[in-house]
């Protein structure tokens, strides 16, 4: 069975955006970050370029890896990509918990599409302090201007 812990690949045609400087600050600093904003402006792409272990949660196979046993979050190396985390909506709370266990800096990204479905801010904020888990949008066509 293939494991769902993948190693960083940098992509050579990857092209800064706003939100990179903005990470670049926040991130080292926060232990969560949640990427979010509308499919295809390149979240995560944004996320694998800061990432040491990613977990694809678009794929069955990887999701249902990880729906085993979701202490494997924190497993591999960080910081930790959670793709696509809507999938599989109980990493939010796992997450969470990491983070209230330890809140150092720069340990995990997630990223998925903008949905009130979806939504943790939304979803969760009565029954959870969704604050562990700091959202920034990326807002399509926002390159870094040179």
């Amino acid at each position: 069975m293939r494991d769902t812990i993948e190693r960083r690949d940098f992509q050579a045609s990857y092209v800064r955006r706003v939100l990179d400087s903005e990470l670049d600050e926040l991130f080292p600093l926060l232990p969560a970050v949640l990427i979010d904003g509308p499919k295809g402006v390149g979240k995560t792409a944004t996320a694998t370029e800061r990432s040491a272990t990613v977990h694809r949660l678009g794929r069955d196979q990887d999701r249902d890896i990880l729906a085993a046993d979701l202490g494997r979050i924190a497993a591999g190396p960080g910081p930790v990509l959670l793709d696509e985390w809507h999938r599989l909506p109980p990493v939010w709370d796992a997450v969470r918990r990491h983070v209230d266990e330890d809140s150092s800096g720069g340990r995990f990204l997630l990223t998925g599409s903008a949905s009130s479905e979806t939504d943790p801010l939304q979803t969760t904020t009565n029954k959870t302090n969704a604050t562990s888990i700091v959202p920034r949008e990326h807002n399509p066509l926002v390159p870094i201007t040179i």
